[in-house]
């Protein structure tokens, strides 16, 4: 059996009728998400850097720049569009793939969809086929992959499910398709150690571009290992070298929709999502027994290995490094009872009441909780001690925003709005909703793309 062949089968021969309407559904909401989290991230300093990037390599005016007001060449735009969409880490998450899927699979479909001309019924399918590719790919390696592995599988294993998606939309050949996963092979990178940098969103964008390009070099007739996922030297053993590996998975691609069993968390906090059970554990104690930071002496929490590890910023003291602090985090959330895209800025992290309690928060590794967890949501186990000596434990297994504690339809577009609202005016966000709550409708994806062209004006530099 090879596995390749199972992929590009999948990827070539699904029908948009053959797509469970759950899976749909997912795909809807998780597009929807993307967009509004990437129009408030393009104006952070890594979206206005990749901005400036793309104006100044004057690329074909053919795919928008979200939330800056001018069009680049497909493969720009997915790369500034993707970087924008993990800016803030306020993106999804599936843990499947143990990463991040949406920054990949949004800019690099609906920028390819505006070169061909594509519907949003195509680039919604397209989005559901990456999907399930980088997911069961995920699955194969996962957890090891990140952890031991040390890769963001949202680049290394992101990049095959955008080149799929792409390869989807351009209508691509089995021979081609094969032709462009194995490009995607050798594009394929991105290091956990840039965790808490401009980088890691960058990992996202570089995902989304590598999709395009790998799908329009093979669509020219550029060629490669046609089977990246069997052999001797396939993309587990050469990205996961030495560490346990499962095929399994991607014998059930098509049969079973990781977008229904998995689906997608839609994070309702700014942050690494490790740290998410602890922030609801952080909330309950601030809101079930009334207390504060004055009367906390020390608080315990108990995780798994992997948590700690993506968390590693204990003592933060910026913005970005506070998104990947549990100490942060909980903190942040213990003094304010709710965190918000102001809560990272390197201003919030410094204040002086947060940093002087951060060294009472420790977390340890709960063997409990690592035996029983594999791939899914990762429990946070709260021990408080007060100041008067009683103690109080918060145990969070799943965080808001997994399958099981879903955000609400209405909370969904309440965070779309937010982040739409640093870029479009209230009537742009209103008609943007709509055009994406009803993405099949659409007759050519550019509609959509020319309402998220909306924008701050380009600086001009007075000197010119």
């Amino acid at each position: 059996m090879k596995y390749t062949d199972i992929l590009v089968d999948f990827t070539v021969d699904t029908q948009f009728s053959d797509i469970p309407a759950e899976a749909l559904r997912v795909a809807r909401e998780a597009t929807f998400d993307c967009i509004g989290v990437t129009l408030a991230g393009a104006l952070e300093p890594c979206g206005k850097i990749g901005a400036d990037w793309a104006r100044a390599s004057a690329g074909a005016g053919v795919s928008t720049v979200w939330g800056h007001g001018f069009k680049t060449s497909p493969d720009h735009a997915a790369l500034v569009n993707g970087t924008a969409a993990h800016a803030l880490d306020y993106d999804d998450v599936t843990w499947g793939l143990v990463g991040h899927p949406s920054v990949s699979l949004v800019p690099a479909t609906v920028a390819l969809g505006e070169l061909i001309g594509a519907s949003g019924k195509d680039v919604l399918q397209a989005y559901v086929i990456g999907f399930e590719v980088m997911a069961k790919i995920g699955r194969t390696v996962q957890p090891v992959h990140s952890l031991e592995g040390r890769w963001h599988a949202t680049s290394t294993i992101g990049t095959f499910g955008a080149t799929a998606a792409c390869c989807r939309l351009l209508g691509l050949t089995k021979e081609q398709t094969g032709y462009a996963l194995g490009i995607a092979f050798s594009m394929s990178s991105g290091s956990v150690s840039n965790f808490g940098t401009m980088t890691k969103p960058m990992h996202a964008g570089l995902a989304a571009r590598n999709g395009i390009e790998a799908a329009q070099w093979a669509q020219l007739g550029f060629t490669s290992v046609p089977d990246p996922f069997d052999g001797h030297t396939t993309f587990q053993n050469t990205y996961s070298r030495d560490l346990p590996c499962d095929m399994s998975p991607i014998e059930e691609i098509g049969k079973e929709y990781e977008l229904v069993t998995r689906a997608v968390v839609i994070k309702p906090q700014p942050c690494c999502v490790s740290s998410h059970t602890g922030i609801d554990a952080a909330k309950r104690l601030r809101e079930e027994e009334n207390v504060g930071l004055a009367d906390i002496e020390k608080i315990d929490i108990g995780v798994v290995n992997y948590t700690s590890d993506k968390l590693s910023y204990t003592r933060p003291t910026t913005g970005l490094e506070g998104k990947f602090s549990m100490q942060y985090t909980v903190a942040r959330m213990i003094q304010d009872g709710v965190l918000t895209l102001d809560s990272f800025s390197d201003e919030a992290v410094n204040d002086a009441t947060i940093q002087e309690f951060i060294p009472r928060i420790e977390m340890y590794h709960d063997e409990a909780a690592e035996k029983a967890w594999r791939i899914g949501s990762r429990p946070a186990d709260m021990h408080v001690t007060l100041k008067d000596g009683r103690k109080i434990q918060k145990l969070v297994k799943i965080s808001k925003g997994n399958k099981e504690v879903p955000l609400t339809p209405d909370e969904l577009r309440h965070k779309f709005r937010d982040c739409a609202s640093y870029c479009l005016d209230d009537a742009t966000v209103e008609k943007t909703i709509e055009m994406i709550e009803n993405i099949e409708a659409l007759e050519n994806i550019s509609d959509l793309a020319d309402a998220l062209s909306h924008g701050p004006a380009p600086i001009v530099n007075a000197a010119e």
